[in-house]
């Protein structure tokens, strides 16, 4: 059960690929940097990506529309929690930076950012179960064996199989 809910997780964490905006795009801070990068749609091309995985899962048009409409929504609301970490980063180096830093506002400002990030977690995370529940058990199984080839390739590409050939 506990591989079963991995490997779902796994698969809909895919599926957030396609609501990150500036993933891979070069920003000040390099390739994915968090201030942006050049003007392009990457993020069209991973909803392409994961509508394509869609396809192959045997999901109708009409249903993946609503996929997709639920993840442009998903993602306004992760745009909005993560803006509003931007504010509270900024309004804490500003505190910082004082003669005198008032240490509960500090400490204020990292609660407050963890319990924003904990917001965007659940967020995502509940949106990932939602799509995972609106496929039919067989698009479901072709999914988790999708995903479990996906993870296999991603994890033998940045560090060779394991010694047992197997993560469990």
């Amino acid at each position: 059960m506990k591989k079963l809910m991995f490997i779902a997780i796994l698969m809909m964490s895919a599926l957030a690929l396609a609501q990150c905006p500036n993933h891979g795009k070069g920003g000040p801070g390099g390739p994915g940097g968090h201030e942006g990068g050049p003007k392009g749609d990457h993020k069209g091309h991973m909803m392409m990506m994961h509508d394509e995985m869609l396809k192959e899962l045997g999901v109708p048009e009409a249903q993946r529309a609503e996929f997709r409409a639920s993840m442009h929504e998903t993602h306004k609301k992760m745009m909005d929690i993560q803006f509003k970490i931007k504010e509270e980063r900024i309004a804490m180096k500003g505190e910082a930076q004082k003669p005198n830093p008032d240490k509960a506002k500090l400490q204020n400002s990292i609660k407050k950012i963890g319990d924003l990030r904990r917001d965007q977690t659940l967020l995502m995370e509940n949106h990932k179960l939602d799509m995972l529940f609106k496929l039919n058990p067989e698009q479901r199984k072709k999914a988790l064996d999708f995903m479990e080839k996906k993870k296999k390739m991603m994890m033998d590409h940045m560090m060779g199989p394991g010694p047992d050939g197997d993560d469990d």
